[in-house]
C-alpha cells in the first residue's frame, strides 16, 4: 500500500499504488508442483497396475483432471491486480480480473473518490458518469486510510500550491 513516488523538476510527484491478490504461489509454481503431483500419482498408481489393481489407475486419472481444473481456475486468477497511477495531469485506473483488463484515463481535476466505510464497500473514483471500483485486494482495516491517504494526493495533483 506504499505509494512509488517519483518526483519532477517542476511538476508536484506523482504516485502509483499497486494492489495485488495475495497467493502463494505463482502460476509457474503451480504448474511445477502439479507437474511433480501428476508423477507421483501416476507411479503409485502404475504400481498399483502392475500389482493386478487395475482399478486405481482410472480413478488416478480423474482426480489429477480434477485437481487441474481447479489449479487453471486458481491460476487464471493469481495475477489479477488493481493499480492506481496518479501524475500531474493524468489520473491512470487499472484493474486485471482473469483476461479482462479495464482501463480509465482521466484528469485528476475532474475525478472524485468516494467511500462510505462499510464492510466489504469499495473505494469509487467517479469521472464524467463513469465509475470504477477500487480495493477487491485490500484489506477492510486498510480502506479508510487508503481512502484519506488518495483524497490527499488527488488533491494535491489536481490543485498544486
Amino acid at each position: 500500500m506504499i505509494p512509488e513516488n517519483s518526483s519532477q523538476a517542476t511538476l508536484p510527484q506523482s504516485s502509483k499504488w499497486v494492489f495485488r491478490r495475495n497467493c502463494s504461489l505463482s502460476p509457474k509454481q503451480l504448474l511445477q508442483w502439479y507437474l511433480s503431483l501428476c508423477f507421483i500419482t501416476l507411479v503409485v498408481a502404475t504400481g498399483f497396475l502392475l500389482a493386478g489393481f487395475w482399478i486405481v489407475l482410472p480413478f488416478a486419472g480423474i482426480e489429477l483432471l480434477l485437481v487441474g481444473t481447479a489449479f487453471v481456475v486458481y491460476a487464471r486468477h493469481a495475477a489479477d491486480y488493481e493499480m492506481i497511477e496518479l501524475q500531474p495531469n493524468q489520473l491512470l485506473l487499472v484493474k486485471a480480473d482473469g483476461s479482462k483488463l479495464t482501463q480509465l484515463e482521466c484528469s485528476p481535476q475532474w475525478a472524485s473518490l468516494s467511500y462510505n466505510g462499510k464492510y466489504k464497500e469499495p473505494l469509487v473514483f467517479s469521472y464524467k458518469g463513469q465509475q470504477v471500483k477500487i480495493g477487491r485486494f485490500i484489506a477492510e482495516k486498510d480502506k479508510s486510510a487508503l481512502h484519506r491517504e488518495l483524497k490527499a494526493a488527488l488533491a494535491r495533483v489536481a490543485y498544486p500550491v
